[in-house]
């Protein structure tokens, strides 16, 4: 059976596959050398997508307005907190008294080493509260091998939220990462 692609005919026999002509090629796995012809990389790099949940724990916060910005060191650690799982796309943040969470749309910079969540997110302990825009920016560069038992520290994090007019807040500290199955 074969399959012809810019002048040369493609055979394969079972998991093996091999062009004939105009020049001859060592013999590729069918599947490897059809995701490349077909389609894009992404196909391959959704077979071997490993996803992990990225659990972020602040231990610096500015708060800021048009005029400045106010550096915060202690007395809310306890009381907010980021996840992001890259599986589901689910963005979550609990911040003092309710937590949020939504699907987010996800931006890797392979670049920086970072990926970035950004999404709208709905209240869900106190249902009654307005949405809120969250953005999640963590390093994955120093992220280290990770393991499906304990979860390993991973790069920092830059949470940014109460986005409006008058100004917004943003959170740096450390994250944990887990693999899911």
């Amino acid at each position: 059976m074969g399959i012809h692609h810019r002048g040369a005919v493609i055979h394969w026999r079972g998991e093996r596959c091999w062009r004939v002509a105009p020049i001859a090629a060592p013999a590729l796995p069918c599947t490897l050398l059809l995701a490349l012809l077909l389609g894009p990389a992404e196909g391959i790099a959704q077979q071997n997508r490993e996803y992990k949940e990225y659990r972020c724990k602040p231990d610096i916060k500015y708060e800021c307005t048009m005029d400045q910005c106010e550096k915060i060191t202690r007395d809310f650690q306890q009381a907010e907190s980021f996840a992001y799982n890259a599986k589901t796309s689910e963005l979550s943040a609990c911040l003092w008294t309710n937590c949020y969470a939504a699907s987010a749309t996800m931006l890797e910079d392979a670049a920086a080493g970072t990926v970035t969540a950004i999404g709208r997110l709905t209240p869900s302990a106190h249902p009654g509260n307005e949405p809120i825009i969250v953005s999640l920016t963590i390093d994955i560069s120093d992220a280290g091998h990770t393991s499906d038992t304990p979860a390993k520290k991973t790069g920092n994090f830059t949470a940014v939220w109460g986005y409006g007019s008058k100004g917004l807040v943003f959170d740096m500290g450390r994250c944990e990462v887990r693999k899911l199955p």
